[in-house]
């Protein structure tokens, strides 16, 4: 309840305001307190950018989405494990729509990748057999994972994947305009339905004479519908479905097990770039850090992603996020401590933020630094393993950047009262 009233506090202040007169000042409440708080309590750190301006776009467009104007912002997110759930992604769009409107979920891979692969706000699953494949724990030979590295198949006539807009009450979520689904063409390629709210709009044969990641789209009346695929013969192998709507924020939580920049240059580049190109972001965001195992050769590949990242993207701003810390496996018996590798790690995502000259938020610093994490094992805002985050953090991280985000946000407002006015 009280993130509905926080979003309400923004329409009244800021977007009601705005409709009447585009170019009256805009208000952005940032809350004082926060829901989500600890004794591991530390200073929330401000989002930084290092290239002064490369950040504007996505904060004039912000504005705009602000001002009730009728503007879909996206936003992309790439993380490892603790994101596969989509429970941090999902607190930040949750957050983000209920303070400046719900432009629908996003992308949401079809198949369960993972056991615990669950989007928020969202319906989705399978029925039948599937093999679910994805970039690090289950590669498959051909490499064929479209943008977000996972992908399912299926041979089984009969066999179901869906997604679904939010059940009845969530807070966002609830309506859908548009889905655009991706599915892998080539040769010997398998038949499907493509089925909307029961009725059948396309039979797809997915034959063809080389390998090729295509799309189908499909617009609806903004509101709550369900989409099936539905294999008829031959082996179907699916990506993936953004759901979307008219206007204001859409967030991609993209979630890959041990997923790292390393991992991410050996995909496919045009298959990445294509897909990314596809999705528009106006906000891209790396989170990833845990899983590198060579610090030092995260100097060289991170250049090497960024360049793939700007190129799929020029007009794009960018930001990195420093990963949280982790608890270092001990003998058994022995007290736990941090992993020092994260300290560096943080460091080394920064000077390259700084390198790049975009933006950067240090969730390391915001979890409160290096000898942190065994402090959050110990109250069970971390799981017992000391790596992976529970549902408390995830909602506790994902608080803090939108905060953080609101904070920059109403000081580019303040220095300019007129920020995303039409002009």
């Amino acid at each position: 309840m009280r993130r509905v009233l926080f979003g309400a506090v923004i329409a009244i202040l800021g977007v009601t305001d705005a409709r009447a007169d585009k170019c009256q000042p805009l208000t952005i409440p940032v809350p004082e307190k926060f829901e989500q708080t600890s004794r591991n309590d530390v200073k929330v750190p401000d989002i930084v950018d290092y290239g002064d301006k490369s950040m504007d776009s996505f904060f004039e467009k912000l504005a705009r989405v602000a001002r009730g104007q009728s503007v879909l912002l996206r936003i992309g997110t790439y993380g490892d494990s603790n994101w596969t759930n989509d429970r941090t992604a999902g607190e930040i769009r949750r957050r983000l729509q209920l303070a400046f409107g719900d432009g629908g979920h996003g992308f949401v891979g079809f198949g369960i990748p993972w056991g615990w692969y669950h989007h928020q706000n969202i319906q989705h699953g399978v029925t039948g057999k599937w093999n679910a494949w994805n970039l690090s724990a289950m590669p498959i030979k051909d490499g064929m994972y479209s943008f977000a590295g996972m992908s399912a198949e299926s041979s089984q006539p009969g066999a179901t994947a869906w997604v679904e807009t939010a059940k009845t009450g969530a807070p966002v979520g609830t309506s859908v305009a548009s889905f655009e689904m991706s599915y892998l063409a080539r040769p010997k390629g398998g038949t499907f339905e493509v089925l909307l709210d029961g009725e059948v709009k396309d039979t797809i044969d997915s034959e063809a004479t080389a390998a090729e990641v295509k799309y189908l789209k499909y617009k609806v009346a903004d509101g709550a519908h369900k989409l099936v695929i539905k294999v008829k013969k031959g082996s179907v192998r699916l990506f993936g479905v953004a759901l979307e709507r008219d206007k204001g924020i859409v967030l991609d939580g993209i979630g890959v097990n041990a997923l790292n920049p390393l991992r991410m240059t050996q995909m496919d580049r045009a298959q990445l770039a294509a897909g990314l190109t596809r999705r528009a972001y106006d906000l891209l965001i790396e989170t990833t850090g845990t899983n590198v195992w060579s610090p030092i050769d995260h100097k060289t590949v991170m250049p090497e992603l960024m360049q793939l990242f700007k190129q799929a993207l020029p007009s794009a701003a960018f930001m990195l996020w420093s990963a949280p810390d982790f608890v270092k496996m001990n003998r058994e018996g022995q007290e736990p401590i941090s992993e020092p590798a994260m300290r560096f790690m943080a460091s080394s995502k920064k000077q390259m933020a700084e390198t790049f000259k975009i933006g950067w938020w240090d969730q390391f610093a915001a979890l409160g630094g290096g000898g942190s994490a065994p402090k959050w094992t110990k109250s069970r805002f971390y799981e017992a393993d000391g790596i992976h985050i529970g549902p408390r953090m995830n909602a506790y991280i994902g608080e803090r950047f939108v905060h953080a985000l609101l904070k920059e946000l109403a000081k580019r407002v303040e220095k300019d009262p007129k920020l995303g006015c039409t002009k």
